[in-house]
């Protein structure tokens, strides 16, 4: 009887991915109404404090925030860009005169060896509820699953943040369970919703949010004729 040789830990496979994948390091990514630029404390955080830094009401479902004055949010953004398992990309509104940031990126998490990472965000009055805000979102998540292969991009956010809660669903990332009591900050338990795109799914994904984009799914107003949540 002739012996069968065991499967070596490292034989090739059709599912196999292809690891590590590269690091997220982009430093520009270009959109219609936006674009996406690595943060630099001296060219975006006067803007960045304005756009969202000085508004204590976007970092009330976060654990982050808010900030007492220019310096104190300058000194958070310089500590979470020196972190180097992150990245973090300033939003830039080109819709005026000039470029001008109105937002903030966060990846997080980022674990290359297994091409997982997370991304995080938030949107100043400019970005939200506007078509901007969408594409921006549209870039990163292409970049991370689609340029660099990413094979699985999470969003983890409060259970009580409602609005990112929505957003989530709205991108397409699929919700998987709670992690209860994940984090305590500002004086309460923080219990953690995650979701999660899969790189088999983003095509689809993709389709769907280039397809609400275009012109023709507004009307002359501006309204929308069909939703991103829906489906089909």
């Amino acid at each position: 009887m002739k012996p069968v040789r065991p499967k070596t830990a490292d034989a090739p496979r059709a599912d196999r991915p292809m690891l590590p994948r590269p690091p997220l390091d982009v430093l520009h990514l270009a959109g219609e109404q936006a674009d996406l630029e690595r943060l630099d404390i001296k060219r975006h955080a006067n803007e960045l404090w304005g756009a969202i830094g000085s508004r204590a009401e976007l970092w009330a479902g976060i654990p982050s925030g808010p900030f007492h004055d220019r310096t104190t949010f300058r000194k958070w953004l310089d500590e979470r860009i020196r972190r180097p398992t992150q990245a973090l990309l300033a939003i830039m509104d080109k819709r005026g005169d000039r470029p001008v940031a109105a937002g903030l990126f966060f990846l997080l998490n980022i674990r290359a060896e297994v091409g997982v990472a997370e991304m995080g965000l938030v949107y100043g009055p400019a970005l939200s509820r506007q078509t901007i805000g969408t594409e921006a979102a549209l870039l990163l998540m292409r970049y991370v699953l689609a340029q660099q292969g990413y094979r699985r991009l999470e969003w983890r956010c409060d259970t009580q943040n409602e609005a990112s809660l929505q957003a989530a669903r709205r991108l397409g990332f699929e919700p998987e369970g709670v992690l209860r009591h994940d984090n305590w900050a500002k004086g309460r338990n923080f219990d953690t919703a995650v979701h999660a795109i899969l790189a088999a799914d983003w095509p689809a994904i993709e389709k769907r949010i280039e397809h609400w984009l275009r012109p023709a799914n507004f009307d002359a107003g501006g309204k929308q004729k069909k939703a991103l949540s829906a489906r089909g």
